[in-house]
């Protein structure tokens, strides 16, 4: 099925305050300078890739009311048009997370964020349930937030699904561990995250994540496992391919890279390319995102050169 529209629905999003501290210190007091101040989460990061690669998208989940304009902005200055934002607003600040760049270090805070109600939720699943239409690509990507259990999380997986949406999912624990169940179009953990949701020990080889899945019966359609430099691996309808990209660029950093590996291959598929030819793109583009010294968008020419360089094959 060809993908209609992409509709990204974050649940629990972030702005991302990052500060310069030169000798950081903890448990002292430290001077720093304020970088960047980013709309962030899982499913913002990926409506940024996927906006910069060209593809209209329309924006869902919930917000902090008072952190409507900022990320209104953030967004659409992206590609003026591109991305329609139609966010849940609560009465409730958006957490904010702090990223503190010390020499060639980061530290990263992250905070827990608002609390939902069962009202809240409602008002997610109506939400849903008008803009859902078969063939939309729906990618819930992130954490749950403070009310929201796996089960109602799973709840509005099955709305988006009974729906005709493609639906994929990006998140961990628990909430992981139930979506694994559904019949999904994507899944994207990392190893890590989904030995964790399957209760095995270490996926470290390909075949640790192959026979694993083969033992879960996954019925996921893709299911992309991303697996830091030693690049990815896609589970589909029993065939695995591996992807990865050879180059000696010094990573900067790592953060949202799984994001642009998600959305770099969303882009794929909806532009009709084959699943490998998908796994090169989202490869690149995570690529592209860590070798970027900027903080928010990815190398596009760097995107292009690792696309031609992506080595894709079925195992």
């Amino acid at each position: 099925m060809m993908v209609r529209n992409v509709i990204t629905v974050g649940l629990n999003p972030a702005i991302d305050c990052v500060v310069r501290c030169q000798g950081f210190l903890p448990g002292e007091v430290n001077s720093g300078r304020l970088v960047a101040r980013i709309a962030a989460g899982k499913a913002a990061n990926v409506t940024r890739a996927l906006v910069l690669l060209g593809q209209d998208v329309r924006a869902c989940g919930f917000l902090g009311e008072g952190d409507w304009p900022f990320f209104k902005e953030q967004l659409h200055k992206l590609r003026p048009g591109a991305v329609a934002c139609h966010f849940a607003l609560l009465m409730q600040a958006t957490r904010q997370n702090i990223t503190i760049l010390h020499g060639d270090t980061e530290t990263h805070i992250r905070l827990a964020g608002f609390e939902v109600n069962n009202t809240d939720i409602a008002a997610m699943e109506k939400d849903l349930k008008e803009t859902v239409q078969p063939g939309d690509a729906v990618l819930f990507s992130g954490s749950l937030p403070v009310g929201l259990s796996p089960q109602q999380f799973g709840d509005l997986l099955d709305v988006a699904l009974a729906l005709g949406g493609m639906v994929a999912v990006d998140t961990t624990g628990e909430a992981l561990t139930l979506a694994l169940r559904k019949r999904l179009w994507i899944a994207k953990p990392n190893a890590e995250e989904l030995a964790q949701a399957w209760g095995t020990g270490k996926l470290e080889t390909v075949a640790d994540i192959t026979g694993a899945a083969a033992k879960q019966a996954c019925k996921v359609e893709n299911l992309l496992v991303s697996r830091g430099q030693l690049g990815a691996l896609l589970i589909r309808h029993g065939e695995c391919f591996t992807g990865s990209i050879p180059t000696a660029e010094p990573v900067i950093r790592t953060v949202a890279c799984g994001d642009h590996l998600l959305a770099g291959f969303v882009h794929g598929l909806a532009q009709g390319k084959t699943p490998m030819q998908a796994l090169g793109i989202g490869l690149a583009l995570a690529t592209a995102r860590a070798v970027s010294a900027d903080l928010e968008i990815f190398d596009s020419a760097k995107y292009c050169m690792f696309l031609e360089q992506a080595v894709v094959a079925r195992v």
